[in-house]
């Protein structure tokens, strides 16, 4: 049996036991959960079971339903965790307390009463008590004081009437020649434009830290397509996303600008200098050019050697390669770049072959570190490349539930189980998704 737990700010507002029936949500007192805010319709959403699954409908209302930054255009699926924004509230769907790990005070369901049905109810209690109240006690005892006030009031309007209708009936004086009259003096309609509903500050913070992100990696196409762009759309008037569209811009720019070309090389005259060993001066080449290409090749070969002892084929393999175009043959190099690349290719392989092994017993978490270790061996091994395309779908919805839950857990003031849910979703959900930000933000906040 699931439940909808209803958030005002990071207070818990209500719970709702669901079952079969349909629950209406809105402003007005006949709604079986009355949310009594000017920013939630008389009749706002509606959550009803279908085929063994809950689902939230719009009933046309004025500020909509929004889940995951898009208003739902009538009805769409609750997924447990993920909250769901109506007016000021967020509803959560979650698994019943009574039947869950993190219960922490059972009980059965509660009633939510906005004001609307509080004074329904005192009208009602009113009604049915069979005593006259003390209001109308206390107006039947002036009956003298209250009868000549009405008559005062009704000679007041009597005298007020003849006054205007005076004023009134007197004639509207000749235009003026060589004026023109107005085409009416009627004020034109006022339409009223419902305001759009306000945009989360978070929602904000996660947009500008992955378009900060990805400009630091001079990404700027991606940090202005799926994060600038998408957060002016909901806020047009940001200023701190003005400005950064207008340094991306301007970086863009510079880029493409031309360079100046570099001068010509002059001949320098041939000077003896000392040869290395295994390392030959080439025919008319410079002394400075042979000591830069001497210090490379010495410099490359010894630092391949540090990343072969760590497995880093990744950056062995090319020192070692342009070991061997700057001096062929230097030290067996081409035998070292052709056993690295073998060890390169074995090591990546059996990462994915653990990858699979985990993903084939549900442990998606631990298949996607074994298919990124067997990228960071071998970064062109196309099984890691494509096991990681195929899960990319459920990574990120991986990544989106555990999210939710990590929010879920932080209001209930569950810190150490919150951190590592957020933990999770930092590993599963891409760097240009917003809730990876946002769960970045929370880690850093909640780290004890």
């Amino acid at each position: 049996m699931s439940k909808l737990v209803i958030f005002r700010g990071d207070a818990v507002e209500t719970e709702i036991h669901l079952g079969g029936q349909a629950v209406r949500i809105g402003r007005d007192a006949r709604n079986d959960v009355v949310l009594d805010d000017k920013t939630v319709t008389r009749f706002h959403a509606e959550v009803v079971r279908q085929g063994g699954h809950y689902f939230i409908a719009d009933m046309n209302s004025r500020n909509g339903i929004w889940m995951n930054k898009q208003r739902i255009k009538g009805k769409a699926p609750l997924t447990l965790g993920v909250p769901v924004t109506l007016g000021a509230y967020e509803l959560t769907l979650e698994d019943d307390l009574s039947t869950s790990d993190l219960d922490e005070t059972p009980g059965g369901n509660r009633t939510v009463v906005g004001a609307a049905t509080v004074a329904a109810r005192d009208r009602s209690a009113a009604s049915t008590s069979g005593r006259p109240s003390q209001a109308a006690a206390v107006m039947r005892k002036p009956a003298v004081f209250w009868s000549g006030f009405g008559l005062a009031t009704v000679l007041l309007c009597v005298v007020t009437y003849a006054v205007v209708r005076r004023v009134t009936a007197r004639p509207a004086p000749p235009p003026v020649a060589g004026d023109q009259a107005p085409a009416s003096s009627a004020a034109p309609p006022v339409t009223t434009i419902p305001a759009p509903p306000s945009v989360d500050a978070n929602i904000v913070a996660g947009y500008l830290a992955a378009a900060r992100s990805a400009m630091d990696e001079r990404n700027y196409d991606a940090a202005l397509q799926d994060d600038i762009l998408p957060l002016l759309n909901l806020d047009p008037n940001n200023q701190d996303a003005l400005d950064l569209k207008r340094q991306i811009e301007e970086a863009k720019a510079a880029q493409l600008a031309p360079k100046p070309a570099a001068p010509a090389p002059k001949t320098a005259p041939i000077v003896e200098v000392a040869e290395v060993p295994g390392i030959p001066r080439k025919a008319n080449e410079a002394a400075a050019d042979y000591t830069a290409r001497a210090g490379r090749v010495q410099t490359n070969f010894r630092e391949a050697g540090r990343n072969l002892e760590k497995q880093d084929f990744a950056a062995a393999i090319p020192r070692l390669q342009q070991v061997e175009r700057d001096q062929p043959g230097y030290q067996g190099v081409d035998a070292l770049i052709a056993d690295a690349v073998a060890k390169q290719k074995r090591l990546a392989e059996d990462a994915v072959d653990s990858g699979q092994k985990n993903e084939q017993a549900g442990k998606l978490l631990d298949a996607v570190r074994w298919y990124r270790e067997a990228q960071r061996i071998d970064p062109g091994s196309p099984g890691a490349r494509d096991r990681l395309a195929a899960l990319n779908d459920r990574v990120t919805q991986e990544g989106l539930d555990a999210f939710g839950r990590a929010e879920v857990l932080r209001k209930r003031n569950d810190n150490a189980k919150a951190i590592e849910l957020y933990k999770q979703a930092i590993e599963l959900l891409p760097a240009t998704n917003e809730k990876r930000a946002d769960a970045m933000q929370w880690l850093e906040k909640l780290k004890p």
